[in-house]
C-alpha cells in the first residue's frame, strides 16, 4: 500500500503548482528625495536590514520570498519595491530617544504595479532604550515595518 501511494505521489509531482516566489528589492535604497541624516546613511545599514525584515516576515506569513538579484522589475512573476523614504534619529539616552522609520512598498505583477503603500514606526528603544545605540533602536523599527509590510502584502490579490 505505502508503494501505491509512493508512486502515485511521484506520479502527480509534474503536475503540482509550485507558485514562483515573491521577489523582493535587494536593497530598500533611500528615495532621492529623502532627507535621512548623512549619519544615519553611513552608519546604520538600514537598506538591507529592511529587506532582510521584509523577506523574513514574508516567510514567516506563508508567502514565499525571496532577495531579487537585481532591482530592476522583472517583466514575469511578482516583485515588491521598497524603499526608505525617511528615518530620524532624535534624542539622547538623557533626555529620551525618538527614532523613526519609514518605507514604501511598491507591488509589482509581470511589470505592471498592482499596489502601493506607505507605512511609518516610531521606537523610543524600549525596556533599557536608553543603552541601546541608534542604529539599534532604528533596526528595531525596520522590523516591525517587515512585519507591516508583509501583512499588507497578504491583503493584496494573488497573495
Amino acid at each position: 500500500m505505502k508503494a501505491v501511494r509512493l508512486a502515485l505521489f511521484v506520479a502527480l509531482i509534474p503536475f503540482a503548482s509550485f507558485a514562483d516566489p515573491l521577489l523582493v528589492s535587494p536593497s530598500a535604497d533611500y528615495s532621492p528625495s529623502s532627507t535621512v541624516a548623512e549619519n544615519i546613511k553611513t552608519e546604520c545599514t538600514l537598506p538591507a536590514a529592511q529587506t532582510e525584515s521584509v523577506v523574513a516576515a514574508l516567510n514567516a506569513a506563508g508567502i514565499t520570498a525571496q532577495a531579487a538579484p537585481t532591482g530592476a522589475v522583472p517583466a514575469k512573476g511578482r516583485f515588491l519595491k521598497l524603499e526608505i523614504t525617511s528615518a530620524v534619529s532624535a534624542g539622547s539616552a538623557f533626555i529620551g530617544r525618538s527614532k523613526q522609520v519609514t518605507t514604501s512598498a511598491h507591488l509589482f505583477q509581470n511589470g505592471k504595479e498592482v499596489g502601493q503603500t506607505s507605512k511609518t514606526r516610531d521606537s523610543m528603544g524600549g525596556v533599557f532604550g536608553g543603552y541601546r545605540g541608534s542604529c539599534s533602536i532604528l533596526h528595531r523599527c525596520t522590523n516591525t515595518l517587515g512585519k507591516d509590510i508583509a501583512a499588507w502584502v497578504k491583503t493584496q490579490p494573488g497573495s
